[in-house]
């Protein structure tokens, strides 16, 4: 018989074909899933709108507003009455005219009560000082001097004689710094609601001279962030003139401080911590932050437990996705314990040793080479970082996550996206100056206008107690 006519064996290399092919197929549909979740970030990184959907709305959703107790309608559920004062306009309410159940003009109107209903509102109203200076002459000396009032915030006259007073001024660098108006809608709501016509060079220029009044209090937050027990640092992206640069922040519990630079790296945070920062560091994972050996470092809890889940989110197989998902228990684990700490179940010595337990359950988790390459850099970082993942267990004060920093940076991130930036570094450095002021008040619940108003008298307030 004829070797063609009898049945082909199975050849290896039809089954390897068929495995590659199969293969194939399952890595095209991953491939496409993918370039759908980046297609859909893409939009939304671009869309104009706030960046802000979790997706569709809840088909149930609650209630909005807050629910009412048992004390509903007691104080202070509502605005608090004010007191009376001898600047209040007391109008008198005539009684209606034509009785709305009958509609008798001519029937006699009996009261009964009075009630009492307060509103409060704002003047529109420009005031205009003109000061007369006197210039004198010393007749022992000859010198010429000129009197000074209290309410001037400069002595300059002749071509610089028309000024823009302290409360305007003070209101500018708070609608642009904290508020993120530009100088253009500065100029246009003093304008329109004052009568007070300023150009934006005119906003620019008494912004800038503010800026250069607070460089000393500039210098007392940087003190002040230095010698803290703990400082949580993070930066964002910014422009000066066009070019791309880095706004840096450090924040403590009483304070914040600010610095533009070109860099990214510690060079510039050395700036606002000092070279040799000493005390307790809460940051995220970039690779500068390590470089200060000195310290003692709390990564962001909340930064690692993001990318676990978006690397489960987009893990190829189940098994991808295991790993990960035993990262994000772990650090679940260490958050509950520290809840148990402050509501009294645990005692801070407890959360210390559970502490070491979760580095060492950590390393060992992380000890083995992972085939997936996102898992393997996951590993990377856990296992070089386990004890400063879990250093707000071992002291009480600490917080678990970057979020001072990041709060921090949310009014700056709003004003970057208004107008961009700022173009030249001389208004940059005005920038960091005026939002570590205006923030540090903040944090005070120091009224920002008044204090700006009393710097400019040369009052010198305090910007810390």
């Amino acid at each position: 018989m004829d070797d063609s006519d009898t049945p082909a064996a199975a050849d290896p290399r039809d089954a390897r074909i068929a495995e590659l092919e199969a293969k194939l197929a399952a890595a095209l549909k991953r491939i496409a899933e993918l370039e759908a979740i980046i297609e859909k970030l893409t939009r939304g990184g671009k869309r104009q709108a706030a960046p802000f959907s979790k997706g569709l709305p809840k088909l149930n959703p609650k209630k909005p507003g807050r629910k009412s107790g048992e004390d509903y309608g007691t104080p202070p559920a509502f605005r608090a009455m004010p007191e009376p004062s001898v600047d209040d306009q007391v109008i008198e309410v005539a009684p209606p005219a034509v009785c709305p159940g009958c509609g008798d003009a001519s029937a006699p109107v009996v009261v009964e009560s009075v009630d009492e209903q307060v509103q409060r509102d704002i003047e529109v109203r420009t005031v205009v000082r003109r000061f007369k200076i006197p210039v004198c002459r010393c007749g022992r000396c000859g010198r010429l001097r000129r009197g000074k009032h209290p309410l001037q915030t400069s002595t300059a006259t002749g071509c610089c004689a028309s000024q823009v007073g302290p409360m305007a001024r003070g209101a500018m660098a708070f609608m642009n710094k904290t508020l993120g108006l530009s100088l253009g809608k500065v100029a246009d709501l003093f304008r329109t609601l004052w009568k007070l016509g300023v150009t934006r060079g005119g906003v620019s220029h008494a912004i800038a001279s503010i800026g250069k009044r607070c460089r000393d209090d500039y210098r007392r937050i940087i003190r002040a962030i230095r010698s803290g027990d703990q400082v949580t640092c993070d930066e964002t992206g910014w422009r000066v003139g066009g070019w791309g640069s880095w706004l840096h922040a450090a924040a403590s519990k009483d304070a914040r401080a600010y610095l533009i630079d070109p860099g990214r790296g510690k060079e510039a945070t050395d700036q606002l911590i000092g070279e040799h920062y000493g005390g307790t560091m809460v940051h995220d994972g970039w690779a500068p932050y390590d470089r200060y050996r000195r310290a003692q470092h709390q990564q962001c809890d909340a930064h690692l437990l993001r990318r676990c889940g978006e690397m489960i989110e987009v893990a190829p197989t189940p098994a991808a996705a295991r790993f990960p998902r035993m990262i994000k228990t772990i650090v679940q684990d260490a958050l509950r314990l520290r809840d148990q700490r402050e509501s009294g179940e645990r005692t801070l010595r407890s959360t210390k040793i559970h502490a070491g337990k979760l580095a060492r359950r950590l390393r060992k988790l992380c000890e083995h080479r992972k085939r997936n390459r996102a898992n393997e850099r996951l590993a990377g970082f856990c296992y070089r970082h386990a004890d400063q993942l879990f250093t707000f267990l071992r002291h009480d004060r600490v917080d678990a996550t970057n979020w001072r920093a990041e709060q921090a940076l949310r009014a700056a991130v709003v004003n970057r996206k208004v107008w961009g930036g700022n173009r030249t570094w001389r208004g940059a450095q005005t920038q960091w100056v005026l939002m570590s002021v205006l923030n540090t008040l903040r944090l005070r619940g120091e009224d920002a206008i008044d204090w700006l108003h009393r710097k400019l008298l040369h009052q010198q307030p305090p910007v810390l107690a």
